[in-house]
C-alpha cells in the first residue's frame, strides 16, 4: 500500500471514530457501591466504553454528538444481567444552531451479576460498552454493644 494510501486509509478511520456519539454518566452511585462509565481508548480515540455497575443500582448516560444524540436506542445481549431504560433526565443541552434540546439519555439498571455487552445506536452512529455487574457487599454482622 502506498503511502498516500495509508494516510487516507487512517483519515477515514479518524473521521469515522470521531462521529461517533460521546457517553457520559450522570448520576452517583450510592454509598458502598459501584456504577463506573469509562472510556476504552486506542490511537484514534474513543474505541468503546466499560460499564462497571452494582446489582440493583441505576445508572443514568447522556449520549452527545454535536448536540443530544437524535434516535437513540441501546439494545443488551442479555436483559437479565442489565437492563436498559429510555430517560427523559428533565435537562436540556445546547443543541447546534437549533438552541437547546432535550438530553438523549438511558438508564442501565443492574439486575443480576454477570458480564453482557450493550449495543447504542444513534442518527450518527454507534458504541458498544462491555458491562460487568457486581454483587452487592455482603452486609456486615451487627456490633454487639458491651454492658
Amino acid at each position: 500500500m502506498s503511502r498516500l494510501a495509508s494516510v487516507l486509509c487512517g483519515l477515514v478511520v479518524a473521521s469515522v471514530t470521531a462521529c461517533a456519539p460521546t457517553l457520559s454518566a450522570q448520576s452517583p452511585a450510592p454509598p458502598g457501591r459501584s456504577a463506573r462509565l469509562d472510556e476504552v481508548r486506542g490511537f484514534w480515540g474513543i474505541k468503546s466504553y466499560r460499564l462497571e455497575l452494582s446489582q440493583g443500582v441505576a445508572l443514568a448516560v447522556t449520549c452527545y454528538q454535536t448536540g443530544p444524540c437524535e434516535q437513540l436506542s441501546v439494545i443488551s445481549d442479555d436483559p437479565k444481567i442489565a437492563e436498559v431504560h429510555a430517560a427523559s433526565l428533565g435537562t436540556l443541552q445546547v443543541n447546534g444552531f437549533a438552541g437547546q434540546a432535550s438530553t438523549a439519555a438511558v438508564v442501565i439498571v443492574g439486575k443480576t451479576p454477570g458480564l453482557t455487552r450493550l449495543h447504542l445506536h444513534s442518527k450518527g452512529g454507534g458504541r458498544e460498552i462491555a458491562v460487568k455487574i457486581i454483587a452487592p457487599p455482603e452486609p456486615t454482622p451487627a456490633a454487639t454493644v458491651a454492658r
